[in-house]
């Protein structure tokens, strides 16, 4: 499975021997035909495993529409329309599957997006503290405000306004 199809370090339209231009059909055909060439159970040569494994995560990629529409966006946007580069080693999908197998992001339902990384707890915990807090200080001020734009309060019943005595400093 391909987890980012910007992130993949060859290009698949070179590995499986097509144009960016090519159909599906023409895309299944040059796979099966390198799986039939390199397929373990077929090349005993330990080099076959790994093309094996490229053509397969190049099929995947280049199969599935919104991956392969995704891919060719990043292709163009980072190296130009018709950018090609060296196919290193495969980057994840080593495993060896049946003719029949469907690719792991398909049974899934995973969007060709990257997927998002779960928060760290203790991160989160302090996020939490620093925004209690803040919310705190900002209550006091507002309490504070109030207090001190408030009129005097006068004692019930009395309609005239409230006003200040002062009282002696000693007693």
């Amino acid at each position: 499975m391909v987890a980012d199809p910007g992130a993949i370090a060859y290009d698949p339209y070179v590995v499986l021997g097509v144009s960016c231009l090519a159909s599906a059909d023409e895309i299944h055909r040059a796979y099966r035909a390198l799986a039939r060439r390199f397929h373990p159970d077929v090349n005993p040569d330990p080099s076959a495993v790994t093309s094996f494994a490229r053509a397969t995560e190049a099929f995947e990629l280049l199969s599935d529409d919104a991956w392969r529409r995704t891919y060719d966006l990043r292709r163009s946007a980072s190296h130009g329309p018709r950018a090609a580069r060296a196919a290193p080693a495969p980057t994840g999908n080593t495993q060896v599957r049946g003719p029949g197998a469907v690719p792991a992001h398909r049974s899934r339902g995973a969007s060709p997006s990257t997927p998002r990384e779960e928060p760290d707890p203790l991160a989160v915990i302090g996020t939490l503290a620093k925004l209690t807090a803040v919310a705190v200080v900002l209550l006091l001020i507002a309490i504070a405000l109030v207090a001190l734009n408030s009129p005097p309060v006068c004692a019930p019943g009395v309609d005239e306004p409230c006003r200040v005595v002062e009282t002696p400093a000693g007693g």
